[in-house]
């Protein structure tokens, strides 16, 4: 049996013959790989880098890779079958930079940084202190390895790029440990790559308030404008002498009015208007409330049900059918209310 890797990730036994981008889409590997042709090999949005195996680049890679590409190892994914084990780079999921320095090399920096730089200089949200400085020299073979927290990488970052930016310290480094700028600015990525990424802000006040609050005063003012442009559709005014036949609810209530018409009829212990007025549409809203909790197991083909389904209306089709067939079923109840109901709420048709 075949195994892919995902180099950086994981490593993968599947079926021979499977398809790479399906395995990825199954997998959640395909966040940075929309695939916008889905899977006819037409554009390049699913290509990844197939370091080993995959056999040979189709007709259809040859057309939409260029050749610099190819020689970099660069394939459509979703043309890609497996048949022996195949090493991939996934765009997005990437391996971190190797850290360039020994150990040695990393505590004897450190140290220089103690006694040599003026610590309340570095430019640092987390404090740098001599006493934290030691603690990561002490500890300098955890972080060639990849093996520290990432508010460790923060601080080691925020160290090497104050010594960057200070020509004295860069000289001085350069000639005791033979680090030139180059390669301090490669360690500087290498810890970079081991930050967790950063979550998107949205600022609430001021900035989003204004837009909603503009947005609210012209649409004021439109509605305004029209409203004195343009009569209201009223009819005859209110008297109890007289109701109209039939009485109907507002459009977006009418879905109701309809349910509470048609329950009586039902039969059995499901005769009661509490039926259509009120179990229907709170099972249709908690179902509405619920559907974003409980989707990773409506997806009940998922093999992995630990995280949520992805982006695309063919990652979570269960899903996707039960709230067309829920809106659906609202919006035929609401036509039926509208065009359909005559005199006695009996069944007519629109143009009797």
């Amino acid at each position: 049996m075949p195994k892919i890797e995902i180099l950086g990730q994981a490593e993968f036994d599947v079926a021979p013959g499977t398809n790479l981008l399906t395995f990825l889409q199954n997998q959640g590997y395909d966040t940075k790989l929309p695939a916008s042709c889905d899977g006819e090999g037409m554009c390049s949005t699913c290509a990844a880098r197939v370091v080993s195996g995959g056999g040979t680049p189709n007709a259809n890679e040859v057309d939409v890779l260029s050749e610099e590409q190819i020689d970099n190892d660069w394939r459509l994914t979703c043309q890609v079958k497996v048949e022996e084990d195949t090493q991939i780079l996934v765009p997005g999921y990437e391996p971190p930079e190797p850290i360039d320095i020994e150990a040695d090399e990393l505590s004897g920096i450190l140290n220089y940084v103690i006694a040599n730089l003026s610590l309340r200089e570095i430019d640092s949200k987390q404090g740098v202190t001599p006493n934290r400085l030691r603690d990561l020299s002490l500890r300098a073979s955890s972080v060639t390895a990849g093996d520290v927290e990432a508010n460790d990488f923060a601080l080691l970052i925020d160290v090497f790029t104050h010594v960057v930016h200070t020509p004295a310290a860069l000289t001085a480094i350069e000639q005791e440990f033979s680090f030139d700028e180059e390669r301090l600015r490669s360690l500087l990525r290498a810890f970079e790559d081991r930050l967790p990424p950063e979550e998107e802000e949205v600022l609430m006040y001021p900035y989003y308030m204004y837009i909603v609050a503009s947005v609210g005063f012209f649409l004021l003012v439109a509605l305004s404008a029209y409203s004195l442009m343009v009569d209201a559709p009223l009819e005859e005014a209110a008297t109890p002498s007289f109701t109209p036949n039939p009485e109907k609810a507002p459009w977006y209530f009418l879905g109701i009015q309809e349910l509470l018409a048609i329950s009586p009829n039902l039969g059995g212990p499901l005769t009661s208007v509490a039926v259509g007025g009120v179990i229907i549409p709170g099972v249709f809203v908690f179902l509405l409330v619920a559907m974003p909790y409980v989707e990773r197991y409506l997806e009940f083909w998922r093999p992995d049900k630990s995280s949520p389904p992805g982006p695309r209306l063919r990652d979570r089709p269960v899903t996707a059918t039960l709230f067309f067939i829920l809106m659906a079923a609202m919006i035929i109840l609401i036509i039926i209310g509208v065009y359909f109901r005559g005199p006695g709420w009996e069944w007519v048709t629109p143009w009797q």
